[in-house]
């Protein structure tokens, strides 16, 4: 597999993730009667948009991120690992904060978040020179 297939691999699978917890604030709009908003502050609500908020706030630059390293000839080993990460990262923040089944999910999902755009940012700025 090529660094460029590798990422692709990711991104699609990233894509697959935003279809799902855009469908979970669908579910939760139907489910709670709410057309627009959170719904006055409904937890199920708020935690669905949040959820996936958050999860848009750092995927472009992650995914973006991604694409760019492979495309500048990092080894398509380290594409999957940032992608694994990154998506790890993004699993474990909904499953703490969206779905309350992993109490630390929230923390570590938001910690390799930040650590895989770290990572990222870096191996980019290194790459524009070398």
């Amino acid at each position: 597999m090529t660094p460029v297939q590798a990422a692709a691999f990711w991104i699609g699978v990233n894509a697959l993730f935003l279809i799902y917890v855009s469908y979970r604030v669908g579910r939760a709009r139907i489910g709670t009667r709410t057309n627009l908003g959170d719904g006055g502050g409904n937890d199920i609500m708020v935690k669905a948009i949040r959820t996936q908020g958050n999860y848009i706030e750092y995927a472009p630059a992650a995914l973006l991120g991604l694409f760019l390293l492979a495309e500048l000839g990092l080894g398509a080993i380290w594409i999957h690992l940032l992608g694994a990460l990154f998506f790890f990262a993004r699993v474990s923040h909904l499953l703490g904060l969206g779905m309350d089944v992993w109490s630390k999910g929230r923390f570590i999902g938001t910690l390799l978040t930040m650590v895989t755009l770290l990572l990222t940012a870096l191996l980019l700025i290194w790459k524009a020179f070398s």
